[in-house]
């Protein structure tokens, strides 16, 4: 892990000079994003400065174990929407973007380099927000990692709640400490267990309804292998998904010998999206960059519009095989 020591005292810094500090994790945020972005609002709590998370999405859009964070965290966090943070913006307000660098993947566009922190384990590109503290660290397991460090350095105690809620962010980036694991990692995990997390705790926020349950094993069982080596999952074209689904899926593809995941649907109003997973052998962000998304070795996303689940797919597979992702399937 790069240099936590760095990025303590520099946004130490940056929150004392600022007036508020707004905290932004991605759009359709996951365990790792609202997990990192509570993270930094204790840090902010315990510079008693202000503080609230931007949540662009309609709440009751998000996965369900995120839904459920954010009820439980309400009360000691200010979360806030859109409209909301239009109002409580100053010129000397501090962004701090949680799990995410780039604007295609924020609700808000436009920020001032100056006020602008970064803290995310996605790989750095030409479109990444151009910010006075950038904090990419590609070799972390997940925001949640950076900022639990972080928050051992500022020499916080962490309440058991964002213990668990942290826990559940890493399980989610690593597949249940299966993949993108490092002895940092672990190390973080055992601070976390030590606060009072626990997995079975940290586990019930993956706990799918019934419905949301049998989506997942539908788009797993459509699964299309190219020589076992890489699955492509297309769900139904009359069906929609959330990104988590289409996530999960992908996850789960990659407890069978395959290098690498891509889960395909439509996510609603006329958007399909895509959710890759990887083991270590296919870099799976650069796959997604080249369709105008973005993520790192072992994972990405990206959104398209105006296609239909097998035109996305099309466009996929046409990347994948003159790039040598995938091996070519024998024509017979």
């Amino acid at each position: 892990m790069e240099d936590i020591k760095n990025l303590k005292v520099n946004l130490e810094q940056m929150i004392l000079d600022s007036d508020k500090v707004i905290i932004m994790p991605h759009k359709d945020a996951d365990f790792d994003a609202i997990a990192s972005s509570l993270g930094v609002s204790l840090i902010a709590n315990k510079l008693m400065k202000e503080n609230h998370i931007l949540i662009g999405d309609p709440i009751y859009k998000l996965d369900h174990g995120v839904q459920k964070i954010i009820e439980e965290e309400k009360e000691g966090h200010s979360i806030i929407c859109l409209d909301k943070y239009k109002e409580e913006k100053t010129p000397n307000t501090l962004n701090v973007l949680c799990d995410v660098n780039k604007p295609t993947l924020t609700y808000v566009k436009n920020i001032d380099k100056n006020h602008l922190a970064i803290i995310d384990h996605h790989d750095k590109d030409n479109e990444t927000f151009d910010a006075v503290l950038t904090h990419i660290d590609n070799t972390a397991s997940s925001a949640s990692e950076i900022v639990m460090a972080l928050i051992s350095h500022f020499k916080i105690k962490i309440p058991a709640d964002l213990a668990n809620i942290l826990l559940a962010g890493i399980l989610l980036d690593t597949n249940r400490l299966s993949k993108n694991v490092s002895s940092d990692t672990m190390r973080i995990v055992t601070r976390l267990l030590e606060s009072g997390a626990t997995m079975e705790k940290a586990g019930d926020y993956f706990t799918e309804d019934f419905n949301s349950d049998r989506k997942i094993q539908e788009l797993v069982n459509s699964t299309e292998f190219f020589n076992y080596t890489i699955g492509i999952i297309l769900g139904s074209e009359d069906k929609e998904y959330t990104k988590e689904e289409l996530a999960k899926a992908a996850d789960y593809l990659l407890r069978y010998k395959i290098d690498a995941a891509y889960a395909i649907g439509n996510i609603g109003d006329g958007v399909v999206s895509i959710s890759a997973r990887s083991k270590e052998n296919v870099n799976v962000g650069d796959v997604m960059r080249e369709l105008d998304g973005g993520g790192n070795q072992y994972s990405g996303a990206t959104k398209l519009k105006g296609l239909s689940v097998e035109e996305v797919g099309n466009k996929l597979k046409k990347i994948l095989l003159p790039k040598h992702y995938i091996s070519k399937p024998n024509e017979e």
